[in-house]
């Protein structure tokens, strides 16, 4: 009896640790099967015909075309620029949400739409900068952090805790008593007014949203966007501090009362929270008409200022006729770009605007631009959009490349943050990428016969894409079988399969990527601390607490 239970005990860890070479060797060989009878029937099935080329021109991809594609690159990279000395300017790009994976999905949909040959082989604007690093994104409470804590480190210089916005780590979230001088670390922006230059902020998001807030604002909560928001989320934070209505404020308060008042073009949306109540569309409580107050304001301190909400306004606006100028272009964040209607002002149209008025600073200009839909398409499950407004934030980019001196501007692009999102295996790489993977293309999967259902090239861990219910789940995936035109996946609105059902996508916790040209970029290469950013800014531009390039001299 003891002998069989001694058998039983090391045959059931035989089973469960199979890390034995000889299996893995086993297991190599059977990943490695193609499933299909003959060579040529696999060549055809990937739609190579008799030979290796996958591109548009029927060009073959072989030996010489990837030597000469990489010596081009090594003739680049051998002639990559250090700017060692001040820059005049600064941009900070953030594509909200804008995780690698994005970056791969937004670089082949860009090549499809402009009919690359190699689709996959084109490049986004700023995979053309010579210098990239990676940002390290976790807050001091979380792993996996949110955009108001990230927007603290890369605009602040220093991280804070989950949910808080332009505050450093010794303030807890609803802890308004702990939001003093002290902890509420200054902005890029607000070092630029400091330093003499004239500073912007754009944003598709509200402009007291997370991101941009933390240009000018400092709260315990980063959902006190309006006075009604402390009201709002009581059934969260239970009754509110009158520290936090009274001294700290809500951020559209502070937006006019503080920083935001010197803040030289602030473009986005969010009307509805400077607004009251009684205004259709407002949300204050306290009857205050903040746009209103931001006129007079600047008015008394004798300042040409000019209010725009409009498509029409903005695209007609002398930028030479005002110095401080605020648009406020919708009621709550703006409207994603594929379903944007004439009259829906978008983010290229801010940019190139508030490039115009910014230019005129005597003593140079810092920007942050946010392409903030990027970050709404993935929480929503939908790659489209997300993939969509990527595209967007890299024409922009590339607008402002145009229009700036490398030697004298450094850009940086960056993400705040990950998302749940991803690209599956092994998808041909002629296949629709919207649609399911190889299983339809022969079934040439790594791993053995194909699945029962097929899967999607990109999809969510989790995210309103997935389902609760497990024969709907499995239906969801049959239906990927649908090559029509009419097919439920090609739809712009379609969630792609998640995971793990949730109401609202997660976000991710791995590194973005950072991508950065003109004076200061060759700093920011390496593994980086998300908040290193900010410093490099300064550093570049002579500004702010610490040394800069201008105390080599």
């Amino acid at each position: 009896m003891k002998l069989l239970v001694v058998v039983a005990c090391v045959a059931a860890v035989a089973v469960a640790v199979p890390l034995d070479s000889r299996v893995e060797d086993q297991d190599e060989l059977e990943m490695h099967e193609m499933n299909a009878p003959t060579y040529q029937e696999v060549q055809q099935k990937m739609g190579l015909g008799d030979g290796a080329s996958l591109s548009r021109s029927g060009k073959v991809l072989d030996s010489v075309f990837w030597k000469e594609i990489a010596q081009d690159i090594l003739r680049t990279k051998l002639a990559d620029p250090v700017y060692d000395h001040q820059a005049k300017n600064a941009v900070l790009f953030i594509g909200d949400g804008m995780s690698i994976a994005t970056l791969a999905a937004a670089r082949k949909r860009k090549g499809l739409l402009s009919g690359a040959d190699v689709p996959e082989h084109t490049m986004l604007s700023w995979e053309t900068f010579p210098y990239l690093g990676l940002s390290k994104t976790y807050n001091c409470d979380r792993w996996t952090a949110d955009s108001a804590s990230t927007a603290t480190a890369y605009l602040t210089g220093a991280k804070g805790n989950f949910l808080t916005v332009g505050v450093d780590c010794s303030v807890l979230i609803w802890n308004c008593d702990a939001v003093n001088e002290a902890s509420s670390p200054k902005s890029i922006l607000r070092y630029g007014v400091e330093a003499g230059k004239w500073v912007g902020l754009v944003s598709t998001a509200r402009i007291t949203h997370a991101s941009p807030a933390a240009t000018f604002g400092h709260t315990a909560y980063r959902t006190w966007e309006s006075d009604a928001d402390f009201v709002a989320m009581e059934w969260m934070t239970g009754p509110v501090k009158d520290s936090c209505k009274n001294a700290m404020k809500d951020l559209s308060t502070q937006f006019v009362e503080r920083e935001g008042i010197d803040i030289n073009v602030a473009f986005g949306g969010g009307w509805g929270k400077f607004t009251p109540k009684e205004v259709e569309g407002g949300s204050r409580l306290d009857g205050r008409d903040l746009i209103q107050e931001w006129k007079d304001k600047q008015a008394s301190l004798g300042r040409s200022y000019a209010y725009l909400t409009t498509k029409d306004e903005l695209n007609n606006f002398d930028a030479t006729s005002a110095d401080y100028v605020l648009g406020l272009f919708s009621r709550s964040h703006m409207q994603y770009r594929a379903f944007q209607t004439p009259d829906d002002v978008n983010l290229t149209e801010m940019v190139k605007k508030a490039l115009e008025i910014l230019k005129r600073g005597p003593n140079g200009f810092v920007l942050f631009v946010e392409g903030a839909k990027i970050d709404h398409g993935h929480h929503y499950g939908n790659a489209y959009t997300a993939i969509d407004e990527t595209i967007e934030l890299e024409e922009v980019v590339q607008h402002v490349m145009d229009n700036t001196d490398e030697s004298e501007t450094l850009i940086v692009v960056s993400s705040d943050h990950s998302h749940t999102f991803g690209i599956n295996g092994y998808p041909e790489r002629g296949l629709d990428m919207f649609g399911p993977s190889s299983f339809l293309a022969g079934g040439m999967q790594k791993g053995g016969p194909p699945p029962k259902l097929p899967y999607p090239i990109m999809q969510y861990a989790n995210g309103p894409g997935g389902t609760e219910d497990w024969a709907e789940f499995e239906a969801k995936r049959a239906r990927l079988t649908d090559m029509s035109e009419t097919a439920e996946w090609r739809d712009p609105h379609y969630k792609q399969i998640a995971g793990i059902y949730l109401p609202k996508e997660t976000h991710g916790g791995e590194d973005v990527g950072i991508f950065a040209r003109g004076p200061g970029a060759h700093l920011l290469r390496g593994s980086l601390e998300e908040n290193v950013i900010h410093h490099v800014i300064n550093y570049a531009l002579c500004q702010g607490d610490f040394a800069t390039v201008c105390d080599k001299k």
